[in-house]
């Protein structure tokens, strides 16, 4: 969906960028300034919001359909053209009242449009998924194929630097009208390479093959310029190589764009589910020590206060809640294998300070999981491959956790964290943090995803993604009677 020759990022990411903005009208490129380009479409002197609507549409669906610059062109000619948005005309400027004759649609401005706000969306694609990776620690910038580049750009070119270096958060492309940069998350064996070997250059040597050039592993130094909003008169600073509007991370800008709305939409999708009156109480299944730390008997009872706003359940056997000095990862549950049985739940006083009534809900999923919510008779975490005893709404989890992008990030090098039995824990803890609109489970939630370790981000699902997975949940919850759709 971006230049040709771009290694861009799967279309989800691009495209959900692109969907999830709002609009916003501006005379003038001016008039929506710097990281507002985040969270706002707009269109310099498109000041019809329906027009506005129309062409950001038009725009992901060309990146959902992987339609051509040049076939969305034609389209938006056309389109253009019967709304009387096209050529050069006499308009009234918004800021002074006064009339202007100003170049609205045009072959050059459809394809600035297009270049634009496909090479930041892929961008904020790209970075998006890279700074969930786990195995790709390094970013490294390279200048696109324009016939021309900017000096400073050029200079960039070859920069490998790790993630979470101050450079990206300002010079991550694109940096300005015109510019085709794009970068690269690298892993640590391509960065020993590339510092070994060096890396092809823009440009072929002589014989035509390309000439290897050092990378650059110490961070640029920037130099700061001042620019002046001529719209508003206000001064801003900015650095050189990078165009005013440029001066942000697209990626970054994404990661804010899905807080914000998660934040709008989080009241209203807790009040979706409830659970159903004739199961039982969940607390009946679960005897927390009276003797366990002051922390953890609160984190439990916390979880289980969120699991009860969301579900019960079918009478389940009792299990006892342990606090433990262990070095247990948080928490832990206990099954014995020889009987088929729950024998505990263990609450480290290690995570005490981390997230420890999100722990206390995974732990609760592994012992609904052994209990038999998925169907199968054993409940034998060996089983989960293999089990065609496991219910169909069981199954359909597993395949939405499986089709999300954080799965696919785990890779191979994770085989812990890709067990369906921990998957499933994962995504019940999350669904009940998410569900029973539990302030403290959805605060240790946000610190998973939002925590400095990518190898800790990766073990939960960014909101958008986890939607899905979410409602194949309810589906499961509501087949056992568990739960039930809130009426209107």
């Amino acid at each position: 969906m971006a230049d040709r020759g771009l290694a861009g990022p799967p279309p989800k990411e691009a495209v959900d960028y692109l969907r999830r903005k709002g609009v916003r009208t501006g005379f003038s490129f001016q008039d929506v300034w710097r990281e507002e380009h985040g969270m706002a479409f707009t269109v310099a002197k498109m000041m019809n919001m329906d027009m506005l609507h129309h062409v950001q549409r038009s725009l992901v669906e060309a990146g959902r359909n992987g339609t051509t610059k040049e076939e969305w062109s034609r389209q938006m000619t056309q389109y253009l053209s019967k709304q009387g948005w096209w050529g050069r005309k006499e308009v009234i400027d918004p800021k002074d009242g006064k009339k202007v004759v100003a170049q609205l649609g045009s072959s050059r401005r459809l394809d600035t449009i297009w270049r634009v706000n496909m090479g930041q969306a892929a961008q904020a694609g790209v970075w998006e998924r890279g700074q969930r990776s786990t195995s790709h620690p390094y970013v490294l910038y390279r200048v696109g194929p324009s016939k021309r580049h900017r000096d400073q750009h050029l200079a960039w070119d070859g920069v490998l630097l790790p993630k979470d270096d101050p450079f990206w958060a300002v010079a991550n492309p694109r940096n300005g009208w015109g510019c085709k940069c794009y970068t690269r998350f690298v892993s640590a064996a391509q960065h020993r390479r590339y510092v070994a070997q060096g890396i092809p250059g823009p440009a072929a040597g002589d014989d035509g093959a390309p000439e290897m050039k050092a990378v650059k592993t110490e961070p640029p130094k920037l130099r700061e310029m001042t620019y002046r909003n001529t719209r508003t008169g206000k001064a801003h600073g900015g650095y050189a190589g990078i165009d005013p509007g440029f001066e942000h991370n697209p990626g970054v800008s994404r990661q804010r764009q899905l807080r914000t709305q998660w934040q709008d939409r989080d009241a209203i999708f807790a009040q979706d589910m409830r659970p159903n009156p004739k199961a039982a109480p969940v607390r009946d299944a679960l005897e927390i020590e009276p003797a366990a730390a002051k922390s953890q008997r609160a984190a439990a009872l916390e979880a289980v206060r969120a699991i009860e706003r969301v579900h019960g359940d079918g009478q389940l056997s009792t299990i006892p809640v342990h606090e433990t000095n262990k070095n247990y990862y948080y928490g832990s549950f206990v099954w014995d294998s020889k009987t088929g049985t729950a024998k505990r739940i263990n609450l480290s006083t290690h995570g005490a300070d981390e997230w420890p009534a999100l722990t206390m809900a995974h732990e609760v999923g592994h012992f609904l999981d052994h209990s038999g919510i998925s169907g199968r008779p054993s409940a034998n975490p060996l089983d989960w491959e293999s089990a065609t005893e496991s219910t169909a709404e069981m199954r359909a989890v597993m395949d939405a956790i499986r089709a999300s992008g954080t799965y696919a990030l785990l890779g191979n090098s994770s085989p812990y964290f890709r067990d369906p039995c921990e998957l499933w824990a994962r995504a019940y803890a999350q669904h009940v943090a998410w569900r029973s609109g539990s302030s403290r489970l959805k605060g240790q939630l946000d610190k998973v995803l939002t925590d400095d370790d990518p190898h800790v981000r990766v073990r939960q699902w960014p909101y958008d993604e986890f939607l899905p997975i979410a409602e194949s949940i309810d589906r499961l919850l509501m087949a056992k009677g568990w739960a039930r759709r809130k009426l209107p």
